[in-house]
């Protein structure tokens, strides 16, 4: 017995400490262990590639071993110390680069007698490899691989007196040794996966939502403090964050091959679950600000949440967040299984979320690669320490809250069974096998459900189209409680099933107090239709466009001031009386958020689904499957109708390809050479041309570019040139940094080790100091992915000094006289200059590319895209919910043009994205006479932001088949008009505005108003709202699903016209006063 107790002891033990020293486990620990691990990676690569270089053996096994010197440039391109991910796709690109490259240098060497003919060839190549790299960071090392490797084509050609085949393999087996290097060091020293850190970061991400959802609700029926108040504005920008990190590192998923129990696609659809997650919480969020903003005191929050059945349901509701979102990350990263007592288990669970949350802040600038500066106009910058303590601690208490409600709950049902009658008692044994109601809910706690027995899965309801996401079944359709055992396993246990009883119960209370509220008669609407009021009088119409009219005498008796004192403050009495009533537009808010939250409840359904799918862990294959996804889409079968064929098709009108004529066809491709990228690339191409004019141009050959040794500087030329003239400004001071920075630290190691040990320059000394500079420069290099190029020169520089005096000083197959470190110094200085010199006149002379323009061309280009897509929904809502009986369209058709929608959508999502680079440029180019506008800017970039988010909300909530036959008839058939009003001054303000960012010019005072438009819009709404609640079927209309979609299509289109007023004032502040003559022409 005692020899079986041991047993078991030393059992539990062994399984305890596995489970801590677990590799799931090692993987929640704060992202500096992964960040000083790619430190001591990277500094490994390069220091094993200066330990071959300086052996004497490995030297001899290369004609020219100077070539490996080309090396330390591959080494860091190929991030060694990154993911498995990032490591391949960088190799795999620099490989395709590198291949053209040795094709290009095979060329250039043919053409050694023609030096014309060399610097034509190599102009057109680095054009269209600039092509490519202006595709973005990722392409970096195909642009650097192939480039600098072709140009040793013209380099050979001089030094050899023609095409070499010992020089050319020396070069090639140099940037192979390189890859061999990073890929081995990659792989085989502590190799860490992006699919894990995609996994890591999905579970911060979900933390974010967690997190953010509770402030949503407390904000709801506020109960919010300063502190939650502020995490939870830091939240709202975090998810911009989120969604960067996320795509980031499903790229480098891709591009590996590891064992797993998700494919890409799972993973494909669990990140647009978790960016679902958070539309939603936008939409919440943007729907509680407006409460707020029309409800200050929050009276109808207390006319909503009133009922005892509406506060229960809610904080089900807010616990069932909790609980289906711990289940995911118990998939995703694995349950530790560690017994503590109750409050030490709270305490664990808040300190691992603190873990999971700095972990996925820390890492998410990380992915977003060379733009961490992206941001600031877009909510995307990297949280600050002190925001994420407090987010932390902010994390912990509201999980307390809700565990502590959910008891205090679970207390007042026990009380209230204890204190009922036996014949009530048997009544409600009786009624157990009906379904529960609002009044008196069968839903059981999500705490009692899943407290004894183990989780259970059930597949997802499927989501009707005319439903809203999450809304609840008819209380006839849920499951009655039972005490089998094995059915409550499948009807209870699921945890996903629960939160939906929860948001089903809190739906519906809130519903009922909604049509209350509108039945009742406590919302101040008078039943009056103002649509079939006539047009209001001239006074009338610009009663608040012209405030100075009321101070004259002259008007202050005439209708018109009685309006006004109509419009504005009511008598002290009347507030008195109506201090509590609920206000009518807070009211209809309340719409939206209920949306936002349905969202919420489906979307987390659904990513429960795709995480908990029942797939075995095994090699997943991930590089091929992309290139194969790729191939698919390059060569599978093209789609049988494109848009204008669809749009003919749905207004009924027979579609006719036009053919394009040929002028017509040249004219597109001319305006494609205008454009930046072409621009950018033709400008890196003449830049290089004149940096080849020092090697092919015999005079400057000789005296300049084989005396200071410039062939190492083509790396500055061609990062110097960037696609704006601010780009250039901050590389230039990177540039500097790094190659002065890393020469002057070379000379000085090589002073120190000057005849030391028997050794010109000691490689001992060389290697162990040059470990401290390459770990530091791998630490900014990972940190600061912005600073690529910095980091990048830092090593480049210390290596190509150590290297060449090591080299032709100690090596004896390539002794010989050399300039001294002091002198090389000087020329790589010199080197540094010239270079410099060539792209500062390419930048500032030719084709020059303000970043401010670009940044104005930018956001006149997005607003057009805006204008273009809001045409093009409200077609097709038009189509959807037409005002007459018109036939019902073509289903392909439609799924047709709601496609082009959603594919728009990411198309000006992405361009919102890249104007943040831009920006940040902008801010760096001298301000000179006009001054730079920041605030102005965010402000426009945000009211885009915002315009874009409101118009995907509308598009969600007509969905593809519109509204219900009751909602289509007696609302928007009735409404249509103003529907067609709105429609016309959108499109007004939209041009306006984006043809006032184009031209540089001021906007009209007078322009058109759609505020009043979508006041009456919504009070007529709410009046025919109001009538429907009178009829015997009425309460029941308002309480379907289409009648929550209607209004928050109402809403969101509402908001859109609020934003491009709002964009309206923020140009009149960015171009100046109308009434004064225009400074940028003038």
């Amino acid at each position: 017995m005692a020899l079986a107790r041991l047993s078991r002891w030393t059992h539990s033990k062994w399984t305890e400490a596995r489970q801590q020293l677990s590799w799931a486990r090692l993987k929640e620990r704060p992202p500096t262990l992964w960040l000083w691990l790619g430190v001591i990676k990277q500094t490994l690569a390069l220091c094993l590639l200066l330990i071959l270089t300086f052996s004497n053996r490995f030297a001899e096994t290369i004609p020219y071993p100077t070539a490996l010197n080309g090396a330390v440039l591959v080494i860091v391109g190929a991030y060694p110390g990154g993911t498995m991910g990032k490591c391949f796709e960088a190799l795999l690109l620099g490989s395709v680069g590198f291949g053209l490259g040795v094709l290009v240098y095979a060329i250039l060497g043919e053409l050694a007698d023609s030096p014309t003919g060399q610097g034509f060839i190599f102009a057109i190549w680095v054009y269209l490899a600039a092509l490519v790299r202006f595709g973005g960071p990722k392409y970096i090392s195909f642009y650097l691989y192939g480039v600098l490797f072709s140009f040793n084509g013209i380099y050979g050609s001089i030094t050899e007196g023609g095409f070499n085949k010992q020089f050319f393999l020396a070069n090639a087996v140099a940037y192979l040794w390189g890859m061999a290097i990073s890929l081995g060091v990659n792989l085989i020293v502590w190799p860490f996966t992006a699919e894990a850190e995609l996994r890591q970061l999905l579970v911060t991400s979900l933390q974010h939502v967690s997190t953010l959802a509770h402030l949503t609700c407390k904000t709801y029926a506020r109960e919010l403090d300063q502190d939650e108040v502020d995490v939870r504005q830091v939240l709202v920008k975090a998810l911009r964050s989120d969604y960067l990190a996320l795509n980031g590192r499903l790229d480098e998923t891709s591009f590996e091959i590891t064992f797993s129990r998700w494919s890409l696609k799972h993973y494909r659809d669990m990140i647009k679950a978790v960016q679902g997650l958070q539309q939603a919480l936008i939409t919440s969020s943007s729907a509680i600000d407006l409460i707020s903003a029309l409800d200050p005191r929050g009276i109808n929050s207390r006319h909503l949440l009133a009922r005892s059945e509406a506060a229960k349901t809610f904080a089900d509701f807010r616990h069932g967040i909790d609980l289906v979102i711990a289940e995911i990350i118990d998939e995703l990263v694995g349950p530790v299984a560690i017994d503590v007592e109750p409050d030490a288990e709270l305490a664990q669970q808040n300190e691992t979320m603190a873990e999971r949350q700095t972990s996925g802040q820390s890492q998410a600038p990380a992915t977003v690669d060379p733009d961490e500066q992206l941001g600031h106009a877009l909510h995307t910058s990297p949280t600050p320490t002190a925001a994420q303590e407090k987010m932390t601690t902010v994390a912990a208490r509201l999980k307390k809250e809700v565990l502590e409600s959910e008891q205090r709950h679970r207390r007042i049902r026990e009380e209230s069974l204890r204190s009922a009658s036996a014949s009530r008692r048997g009544d409600n044994s009786n009624a157990s096998s009906r379904p529960g109601t609002p009044g008196h809910s069968n839903l059981p706690s999500p705490r009692e459900s899943t407290s004894d027995l183990p989780r259970g899965r059930s597949d997802r309801r499927p989501l009707d189209e005319t439903a809203v996401p999450g809304e609840a079944k008819r209380p006839s359709d849920i499951p009655a409680t039972t005490t089998d055992p094995e059915k409550a396993e499948e009807t209870h246990t699921d945890v996903v099933q629960i939160f939906r009883k929860a948001w089903d119960a809190f739906a519906r209370a809130q519903q009922d107090a909604l049509v209350s509220l509108i039945k009742d008669g406590s919302i101040q609407v008078d039943d009056v239709l103002r649509i079939e009021e006539g047009m209001p009088s001239i006074k009338e119409m610009y009663a608040h466009r012209l405030p100075k009219a009321w101070t004259s005498s002259l008007i202050s008796q005439t209708p018109l001031a009685r309006l006004r004192s109509r419009d504005g403050t009511s008598p002290a009495t009347t507030v008195v009386e109506e201090e509590d009533a609920p206000c009518s537009d807070a009211l209809t808010k309340a719409y939206s958020l209920l949306f936002g939250l349905g969202q919420l409840t489906e979307e987390l359904a659904i990513l429960s689904t795709v995480v908990r799918a029942n797939q075995r862990k095994k090699l997943r294959l991930y590089l091929f499957r992309m290139l194969l996804d790729r191939v698919k889409k390059l060569w599978g079968p093209k789609e049988d109708m494109n848009l204008q064929e669809a749009l003919a098709t749905l207004h009924g009108v027979e579609y006719k390809p036009v053919k394009k004529p040929v002028v017509q066809k040249i004219a597109r491709v001319e305006r494609w050479f205008w454009q930046q990228r072409s621009i950018y690339a033709a400008k890196v191409a003449m830049a290089t041309t004149v940096y080849s004019v020092f090697a092919l141009a015999p005079t400057l050959q000789q005296h300049v570019f084989l005396r200071i040794g410039q062939v190492s500087a083509l790396i500055t030329v061609i990062v110097a040139v960037a696609p704006t003239l601010g780009g250039t400004l901050s590389t230039w001071l990177l540039q500097v940094s790094g190659t002065g920075a890393g020469a002057l630290v070379g000379l000085i190691v090589l002073e120190i080790f000057h005849n030391v040990g028997g050794y010109k320059y000691n490689p001992y000394g060389l290697v162990a100091f040059g470990a401290l500079w390459y770990a530091w420069s791998s630490y900014k290099f990972l940190q600061h992915p912005a600073k690529y190029t910095q980091s990048l020169l830092y090593v480049t520089g210390y290596s190509a000094m150590v290297i060449q005096e090591h080299l032709y000083n100690d090596e004896p197959s390539v002794r010989r006289s050399f300039d001294s470190p002091g002198l090389r110094f000087g020329f790589t200085i010199a080197s540094l200059g010239i270079s410099m010199a060539i792209s500062a006149v390419f930048q500032l002379f030719v084709f020059r590319q303000p970043a401010r323009r670009r940044l104005r061309l930018q956001l006149a280009d997005v607003l057009f895209a805006l204008s273009s897509y809001n045409t093009m929904l409200q077609c097709f809502v038009n189509l959807v919910a037409p005002a007459d009986e018109a036939p019902v369209p073509r289903q392909e058709a439609l799924a047709k043009v709601q496609h082009e929608l959603i594919k728009r959508e990411s198309k000006i999502q992405a361009s919102i994205l890249a104007l943040a680079p831009t920006f940040q440029f902008a801010k760096v180019e001298p301000k000179w006479w006009a001054p730079f506008k920041a605030d102005t800017l965010l402000k426009i970039i945000r009211a885009q932001q915002v315009i874009l988010d409101r118009l995907r909300e509308a598009r969600t909530a007509v969905g593809m088949k519109g509204f219900n036959p009751t909602i289509h008839h007696d609302f928007a058939n009735v409404l249509f008009p103003y529907r067609l009003h709105s429609q016309r001054l959108a499109r007004t303000l939209f041009y306006l505005g984006a043809t006032s960012l184009l031209s540089k010019t001021q906007l009209a005072r007078d322009v058109p108003s759609s505020k009043p438009t979508w006041a009456s819009f919504e009070h007529d709404a709410l009046v025919l709202s109001r009538r429907m609640s009178r009829l015997p079927r009425g309460e029941r209309e308002l309480k379907r699903p289409g009648f929550l979609r209607y209004w928050f299509y109402l809403v969101s289109l509402g908001s859109v016209s609020t934003e491009l007023e709002e964009l309206e004032k923020h140009l009149g502040e960015l171009f100046g006063d109308p009434d004064v003559s225009n400074p940028y022409i003038s």
